[in-house]
This record gives structure tokens, sequence and C-alpha cells, in this order.
């Protein structure tokens, strides 16, 4: 009698982020960790790709490209000691030459990821997306989902102190409580407030109930 061990065909969950040598491939590769440690059954990837947008063409561009592709490694892993003070956790990295994207796309491919994690320069935001960019293309053209990291930044931002701007009627309801109500009989309904859900506790239940 045959017996079969179902942990033995469990594929892990590969996450594969895109590193480039600046803080857009610092945020992607952080972001993947993250993801990662969430995930016991994962494998965390990084792919780099020393950028060759034509062969070489003479033995001073191989040699060049050699010099890259040599230096790489010891670069790469300065981003991966970076990650490691938050998220001590294993990488495998592939080093590629070529063109970023299609580099990329390809490794997706060759390590059966299930999400690519690519950043993007936060200046240039989607205009950058639209015209082209590494993280544009990879997103068009992937077989996976693919997240775009971007550094949390939400300085000069203000932080809304209400779900929406009071009314006529709000603002006559403060006046006339002298601030013990902050919103009309309307605006104070639940269904305008935050609602939290959570599994119910119940074994023969999926549904979900909300809180306030």
């Amino acid at each position: 009698m045959n017996s079969t061990n179902p942990s033995a065909n469990h594929q892990p969950y590969v996450i594969l982020a895109a590193l480039a040598f600046d803080e857009t491939g610092e945020s992607a590769l952080r972001e993947a960790a993250l993801l990662a440690e969430q995930r016991p059954d994962s494998e965390l990837h990084l792919v780099h790709v020393v950028r060759e947008d034509a062969p070489a063409s003479s033995a001073t561009d191989l040699v060049t490209l050699e010099k890259r592709l040599a230096h790489a490694p010891a670069e790469i892993r300065k981003y991966v000691e970076k990650v490691w003070a938050q998220v001590p956790r294993k990488v495998v990295a592939h080093l590629r030459a070529g063109q970023p994207s299609r580099s990329i796309l390809q490794t997706a491919v060759d390590v059966n990821a299930d999400m690519v994690v690519v950043g993007t320069h936060q200046r240039a935001g989607l205009k950058k997306m639209m015209l082209g960019s590494v993280a544009q293309q990879v997103l068009d053209h992937a077989h996976c989902s693919v997240l775009i990291a971007l550094p949390k930044d939400y300085s000069g931002k203000a932080v809304s102190d209400s779900i929406q701007p009071p009314c006529p009627d709000c603002i006559q309801a403060r006046q006339a409580s002298k601030g013990e109500h902050y919103w009309c009989e309307r605006h104070s309904r639940t269904y305008l407030k935050p609602h939290v859900y959570e599994p119910s506790s119940s074994a023969r239940s999926a549904s979900v109930m909300p809180t306030h």
C-alpha cells in the first residue's frame, strides 16, 4: 500500500523582490521580506539586473560588464543586511544581465513566483510608471500578482478628524449641545462609523459580524 505525504507536495509561496541599487530597491526588498515573514511557507528571492540594453559589441564592453557582475554580489549583500536588521530571513539572490523588466519577468517564471515586488521613485509616481518605467512594464506583463513598493511618507499630510465635513445640522447640534453632540442625527448613524469584521467563533459559521 502506497502512502503519500501531503507536505512533500506542498509548494512554497514564492516572493520575488526586484532589487535596484537605490532607495526603490531597498523599499521593494523590505516589503517583500515583511510579506514573507507573515507566511511560514514562503520563500524570499531577489533579482538584481545589471543593465545591458544591447549586446556587448567589443572586448571593452565585455570587460566592463564582467566587472559590474563581479561587483554586484557584495552590493546585494549590503541591501540584504539592511533588511536583516528588521527581518532576519534567508534570501536567495539571482543575478542577471540584460534589460531590467524582461529579466525580472523571466526570473519570476524561473522561480515560479507567486508575487513580484518592484519599487518605483515616489517623486515620479504614476507619471513615470505610465511613461514606461520598469515597474510599469513588470505590471503590464507579469503572470502573477505585482506589488509596487513606495517608501512610507505622510509628511505634510493632515490626518482627517472625521469621515466627512460637518453639515449645517451638525454645526447646529454642536452649538445647541455646547459640544456634547458632535454630529447631527443623520451623520451619527452607525453606518458612517468604522466597522471591524471578525471571524465568527462558531465552528459551523463562516460569517463575519460588524462591531463598533
